[in-house]
């Protein structure tokens, strides 16, 4: 286990793009930070489809080599046919490196970074860290769980688990440069839809479904990657092995914070209930939660953490992720094969459409 010290003002658990976020605005704040990463190695095991909007700069920085291409928007097709083409400037990016580059200026401001090690237990203060067979406890004056869908902060906050969906991706070599990102919508891919999101000459291809759906994931996206390649929109289905995980769905979880722990990310819900997006929001969240604490521990008889951090968050993301939820909710409850049914629906409830947005 790499030598860290006991006490902290600030430990934050996960070292993403929410974690790093926080732990750099933390440091230049003067507090003392402890990040923990499970991974060995930062950026290893991405488990994301890269994209972000254009709008990502306002919060975090991008060098050229961190965009593996700029996208003008993004088309939308439902049962194989292009329904929307929406002029919405992003990034797609080389997700793996701009980790390390957030984690490393987080530790370029004083934030000290442990990797390999893993949160096991929490107790007040003391964190229980396990790296290895050995355990060490480390002491902060305030949590910051930015540790996924699956937070042990989140649960330590009386959350349960939210409602997630699940998705499989790999990287396939294109036919053809593409300058839009594409979403596809299909019955049978149940609570969720696929996306192709180019990089250049390869892309990310992948599907996410209902985790009721789990079982089928593999083939389904197998047929989808085939279709691809029948439509010369991919080269052919091989490519480095497939990456994939949880994806959040549930909107903000109940309670974000108490009076020295916090949530931020995924652990959060801070993904966007309807498009699964949630790097910018990450981000976002982790700079919230460290304004958050430093209000409160350079004030501690001021504004309660809880009330500061909960009502930052849901003036940023409430009503939004409030609708996301309630469209996806009528989405997967009137899901249909019937084509012509199927399109109103998805058109009712995706974010590309007007009808999106009517009362």
């Amino acid at each position: 286990m790499k030598k860290i010290g006991d006490n902290y003002d600030v430990i934050v658990i996960g070292a993403g793009p929410a974690g790093s976020a926080a732990a750099r605005r933390l440091a230049q704040a003067g507090l003392q930070v402890l990040v923990i990463e499970q991974r060995q190695k930062i950026g290893d095991h991405v488990q994301c489809a890269e994209f972000v909007p254009l709008m990502i700069t306002k919060y975090a920085d991008l060098r050229a080599g961190d965009v593996a291409q700029q996208v003008t928007g993004i088309k939308t097709f439902i049962n194989g046919e292009v329904a929307s083409v929406l002029r919405a400037p992003g990034y797609v990016l080389h997700r793996a490196r701009w980790d390390k580059e957030l984690a490393d200026a987080a530790a370029a401001a004083g934030a000290q970074l442990m990797t390999g090690g893993r949160a096991v237990t929490v107790n007040g203060l003391v964190v229980t860290l396990l790296c290895g067979n050995k355990q060490q406890e480390v002491t902060g004056r305030f949590i910051l769980g930015c540790d996924g869908p699956r937070s042990l902060i989140s649960k330590q906050l009386g959350n349960q688990a939210g409602e997630t969906c699940i998705a499989l991706q790999q990287e396939l070599t294109l036919a053809k440069p593409l300058k839009y990102a594409k979403i596809y919508f299909d019955p049978a891919w149940y609570g969720g839809y696929a996306w192709v999101f180019p990089k250049g000459r390869a892309a990310n291809v992948g599907l996410a479904v209902h985790t009721s759906y789990t079982g089928q994931l593999k083939d389904l996206l197998a047929e989808f990657c085939c279709t691809l390649v029948k439509d010369q929109i991919v080269l052919d289905i091989a490519g480095p092995a497939t990456t994939g995980g949880l994806i959040p769905s549930g909107g903000l979880v109940p309670c974000l914070a108490n009076d020295h722990m916090l949530v931020a990310g995924d652990a959060a819900g801070c993904t966007h209930p309807i498009t699964g997006g949630g790097i910018m929001n990450a981000v976002v969240s982790g700079q919230l939660a460290a304004n958050a604490v430093i209000m409160q521990a350079n004030s501690p008889a001021g504004k309660h953490l809880a009330d500061g951090y909960t009502s930052a968050i849901q003036a940023e993301f409430g009503r939004q992720f409030a609708i996301a939820r309630n469209r996806l909710a009528n989405r997967n409850q009137g899901w249909t094969d019937n084509k012509a049914e199927f399109t109103t629906l998805i058109r009712r409830n995706w974010i590309a459409f007007p009808e999106y947005y009517a009362q």
